[in-house]
């Protein structure tokens, strides 16, 4: 039986100080970070807007020291898709200022970090406490191609509780969990750890079941 601990996060958006206060509240654990960690909104009032590459530093430095695992999102695929477009072309303001805080690195750690991103999974399937959780920024598909990995990126649309069941989509062998769709959800063995709406960052623990809202 594997006994890891696993600390799931949510969509941070580029809230370092909430990924801090989940740092230091949860030593011990193994951190599992959905995604979209860059790029804060702009309805947020209690989170201040910091550097998105220091965000994405700090998650690179747990990667580094093996304490997290990083599953890009698709506002982590916006900078490799829009990196080598002309700046008029490129429309969300939020890539254009990461892409410009990019070029303030030095052209290795640039390049260090870009690779970083570029090879970073899209999926995670994990053992803790025998249980078998997989996880993904919106949709679960471990055997995605360069044609539907967009689709890992961004899910089966929205609002997809009216559409398209993303329930449908999942099978009874394992948890899952994702982010990206803006509001905790938890429905048999389907979880929404995004608590982007509420100017959360949702985060659950493997070992106590335990879903909470961090602001």
């Amino acid at each position: 039986m594997s006994t890891e601990k696993y600390c799931l996060i949510g969509d941070l958006h580029g809230r370092v100080d909430a990924l801090e206060r989940i740092l230091q509240k949860s030593e011990g654990y193994h951190y599992v970070i959905l995604g979209d960690a860059i790029h804060h909104k702009s309805f947020f009032r209690r989170a201040k807007r910091t550097s998105p590459i220091r965000m994405l530093l700090i998650i690179k430095e747990l990667v580094d020291a093996g304490k997290a695992t990083f599953i890009i999102g698709n506002n982590e695929n916006y900078i490799l898709s829009n990196l080598i477009l002309p700046k008029v072309q490129i429309r969300q303001k939020e890539v254009k200022y990461t892409l410009e805080c990019l070029k303030e690195l030095p052209l290795e750690e640039r390049l260090s970090l870009l690779h970083w991103l570029a090879t970073s999974p899209l999926t995670l399937e994990l053992e803790s406490y025998e249980k078998t959780y997989r996880c993904a920024h919106a949709y679960y598909n471990p055997n995605y191609t360069d044609k539907n990995r967009n689709h890992v990126l961004t899910g089966i649309g929205y609002p997809w509780f009216k559409n398209d069941r993303l329930e449908d989509h999942i099978k009874p062998d394992a948890e899952y969990f994702f982010g990206h769709y803006g509001f905790p959800y938890s429905r048999k063995n389907l979880h929404i750890i995004d608590a982007t709406n509420f100017e959360g960052v949702g985060v659950y623990y493997t070992d106590r079941e335990e879903f909470l809202i961090h602001y």
